[in-house]
């Protein structure tokens, strides 16, 4: 159903007074809400929830779990007034080249339960301790989604309130640099080339580098067997010399 803000306002007025009867709270749409830009005395919330979409220009419809939406909300303790500023962020078709943001619907169901968690956002801020805490209804999948959320034509995710985009834009480091990290050496500094140790010992290229020597270097040229054999055959000379002189 599309949004019918005073069918909204209506529904939101009752589930308000069922817990405080003399609770006076008005409900209306603002296009313009800011996030963290707050008037004085204002409080921010925000929720996201289950939403359809149709495209103006080829009507093509789609669904999404991620639809945001940011409420301001403010109250005056001595009349018992409130009142609630709500925008809703919209989602661009992917198929259609320069569309337009279009505005989510909603079911009954989703309707029901974004009232709900709005009525109890307040009831815990402005009424304290004297009323009945209920947890936050989830999100409820209203028909099986694929793939992730469409960041680049989500609204909210452009202006940077969207939680999941902001989730989405966040890169895991690669597994080679989460295990260089565990190893507790520095990360590579930005734009250096990090290349993994391979593993040698100083042994190893000590012997590399004698056995790369001799191979250079070729047989032993040691002069000493030459000088010894020459020695020799000096001395045998000289012996035999002797006995035949004799």
């Amino acid at each position: 159903m599309v949004v019918d803000i005073q069918t909204w306002e209506q529904t939101f007025q009752e589930l308000i007074q069922e817990a405080k009867p003399w609770a006076k709270w008005t409900l209306k749409l603002d296009g313009n809400l800011q996030q963290d830009c707050l008037a004085h005395g204002w409080k921010q919330y925000q929720q996201r929830a289950f939403g359809w979409f149709r495209c103006s220009s080829c009507q093509r419809s789609w669904a999404s779990a991620q639809v945001q939406i940011l409420c301001h909300t403010s109250w005056e303790h001595w009349t018992s007034q409130g009142q609630v500023r709500m925008r809703l962020f919209g989602q661009r078709c992917q198929k259609c080249s320069w569309s337009q943001y279009e505005m989510p619907e909603f079911s009954s169901d989703s309707t029901m339960r974004i009232l709900s968690n709005l009525v109890q956002h307040i009831l815990k801020k402005y009424y304290g301790n004297g009323t009945r805490k209920s947890p936050e209804m989830p999100v409820i999948l209203e028909v099986s989604l694929e793939g992730s959320h469409d960041t680049a034509n989500c609204e909210a995710c452009t202006l940077g309130i969207c939680g999941q985009g902001l989730k989405s834009h966040m890169t895991k480091p690669s597994k080679s640099l989460l295990s260089h990290l565990k190893t507790g050496n520095s990360s590579p500094g930005i734009g250096a080339v990090y290349i993994p140790n391979q593993g040698k010992n100083p042994s190893a290229e000590t012997k590399e580098a004698k056995g790369r020597g001799y191979e250079e270097l070729g047989p032993s040229q040691d002069p000493a067997p030459l000088t010894i054999c020459v020695f020799i055959l000096l001395l045998v000379f000289i012996i035999v010399k002797c006995f035949t002189s004799e």
